[in-house]
């Protein structure tokens, strides 16, 4: 199940308040990713977060360095700034493996559509949109608790916990496999940008 919550702001403190008290729901590992125009009030909503988890210090977009950490009593706050990546070694150099493994802080990430490919899939989406002149709407989707559940490829049955592959047992595996035998499946054409 998603929880979508929105919120219209009209103040940098109001922002941190709605954070704050998103802070008191996350745990060491929760990843949130915030989305918005230049200006849509990303970094207070970061600022926020590091208040509602007591973190000292002050909260400073973190573009030109990349990554800030923020410790405090509630917990540590991990603050990336995605705006200038441009590819998986931007990743890799900040150890994003590791973060992910790691779970030992919030990790709050600037513009994280730029690495949506290497967000994990339970996370928190933020998005910061101005509303009018004064005013802006903050939606909070949090898909920490979504359950995917996969089907099987060839009985469409839900697939067991733990499964691995595209089949929920060995006969379905069997199954498919005889359509390929049996000439069921086809291959088109190879798409251009792959090797043959």
């Amino acid at each position: 199940m998603t929880a979508v919550q929105d919120a219209i702001v009209k103040t940098a403190e109001e922002t941190e308040r709605v954070a704050a008290e998103l802070a008191r729901t996350l745990r060491p590992g929760d990843v949130v990713a915030l989305d918005g125009e230049l200006g849509s009030g990303k970094t207070s909503f970061v600022r926020g977060l590091a208040g509602g988890l007591g973190c000292e210090g002050v909260v400073n977009s973190p573009t030109f360095v990349r990554m800030q950490h923020y410790a405090g009593d509630g917990g540590e706050l991990v603050h990336i700034d995605a705006y200038r990546f441009e590819g998986e070694a931007d990743l890799a150099q900040l150890g994003w493996d590791e973060l992910l493994d790691g779970r030992r802080a919030v990790i709050a990430i600037e513009w994280a559509a730029r690495i949506a490919h290497a967000l994990p899939e339970r996370r928190v989406d933020v998005t910061l949109a101005y509303a009018d002149d004064d005013a802006r709407l903050i939606r909070i989707r949090d898909r920490r608790h979504e359950t995917t559940t996969k089907a099987c490829g060839v009985c469409g049955q839900p697939m067991p916990a733990g499964a691995t592959g595209a089949f929920c047992s060995d006969r379905c595996r069997g199954a498919d496999l005889r359509r390929w035998l049996d000439g069921v499946y086809a291959i088109g054409s190879i798409p251009e940008d792959q090797d043959e």
